[in-house]
């Protein structure tokens, strides 16, 4: 699988406004481009590659963070030689 999501994955649908999960992505693959209402930030926990966002490219490396806003289109690319590991949290305004 190229994508490996653990924790939380829709909260909004159980009534909450907020939500984390830690993802992977494997080498050589990219999540599929999405948008959201909510804003979404990453801490990147390990591995290598980089994010778009709205067409901005972003590097990740360990210790990176970066945040998409409501409604931006974004993507993970894993161009390195090992797992992108990536904690993701998101909340939306009430």
């Amino acid at each position: 699988m190229d994508v490996v999501i653990s924790g939380e994955i829709e909260t909004e649908q159980d009534g909450l406004a907020y939500g984390a999960m830690v993802f992977k992505v494997a080498p050589g693959t990219t999540t599929e481009p999405h948008r959201h209402a909510s804003e979404e930030t990453w801490a990147v926990q390990s591995g290598a590659g980089y994010c778009l966002v709205d067409g901005e490219r972003i590097g990740l490396i360990p210790g990176s963070r970066v945040v998409a806003p409501p409604h931006s289109e974004h993507t993970i690319t894993n161009d390195g030689p090992e797992d992108l590991v990536v904690l993701s949290m998101w909340w939306k305004k009430l």
